[in-house]
């Protein structure tokens, strides 16, 4: 059902799109991207996290870019046929890297010109990209390990290696410690000076990952159940949704960043990845 799913999903965002043309648009390209930032609209890049959908149908890649997705990761939090994703544990995530067909996903995606995303991907899987790909990458959404030591999360020499091809690491919300009291906006600006540090201040951007309003609409078996097969997600007072991005630039004033480091950390690092991939 994954294809079935994944058309539905796009078809039904252009419908909504469709309902508010005013004030919102979907961005194919970086031209796309500056005109939606001129005109004062939300742009929307779609995105496919997990290659589920594709099967084992290569041919369905250039279905998905010619509908507009730009950013593909390859894996979620499990295995499919491209590879496996990283576990919510210190260890026990596969040993093994991309399958022959998420190697031929990865060379597609440089063809057609998607920013490959390494979020949730297993560390062999990631150093496999590392090995096939010489462009950008991103890590969308993550957290380095130093702090919350899972393997969903990133090490530190792939953070570094993200920064060396001039790629961006976005800083997730969700998983800031595994410690209630430790999910706190100060430590968020933690994990961004952190990466920073580690690869540049070119190389860090915000990867939110707002899934609080979600939880608040499952029932709490649901939530019981998603905690256990994955992880406890503390989400941090003042982060949660999109209009809390003022807390952060407050955040970053007051521990010290410049203005242009501000910039980047919030857009500028992002649109010049964009820029320089999706064209």
């Amino acid at each position: 059902m994954g294809l079935r799913v994944a058309l539905d999903q796009v078809a039904r965002l252009y419908e909504e799109v469709a309902l508010t043309a005013d004030s919102v648009t979907i961005c194919r390209s970086y031209a796309d991207i500056e005109q939606a930032r001129a005109s004062g609209k939300i742009g929307i890049l779609i995105t496919m996290e997990g290659v589920e959908p594709l099967g084992t149908d290569l041919h369905l890649l250039r279905v998905f870019y010619e509908l507009g997705v730009r950013s593909v990761g390859l894996t979620h939090a499990r295995r499919n046929a491209a590879g496996d994703g990283g576990v919510f544990a210190p260890s026990g995530s596969s040993p093994a890297g991309l399958s022959r067909f998420g190697k031929a996903v990865v060379a597609e995606c440089q063809r057609l010109g998607i920013l490959l995303d390494l979020a949730h991907l297993n560390a062999a899987g990631v150093d496999d990209v590392l090995a096939l790909t010489d462009e950008p990458l991103i890590i969308s959404h993550t957290n380095p390990r130093h702090f919350h030591d899972i393997e969903r999360n990133s090490s530190d020499a792939h953070i570094r290696a993200v920064g060396e091809r001039g790629g961006v690491v976005g800083i997730n919300a969700v998983l800031l410690s595994a410690q209630k009291e430790l999910a706190t906006l100060d430590h968020f600006v933690d994990h961004i000076a952190y990466v920073a540090d580690l690869a540049g201040i070119d190389a860090v951007g915000i990867g939110f990952d707002f899934i609080e309003f979600l939880f608040r609409h499952w029932t709490a078996e649901q939530q019981a159940a998603i905690s256990a097969n994955m992880i406890e997600a503390h989400h941090a007072p003042g982060l949660t949704n999109h209009s809390h991005g003022f807390n952060l630039t407050r955040q970053l004033i007051a521990r010290g960043f410049h203005d242009d480091e501000i910039e980047k950390i919030l857009f500028a690092n992002w649109l010049r990845v964009l820029r320089q991939v999706i064209g």
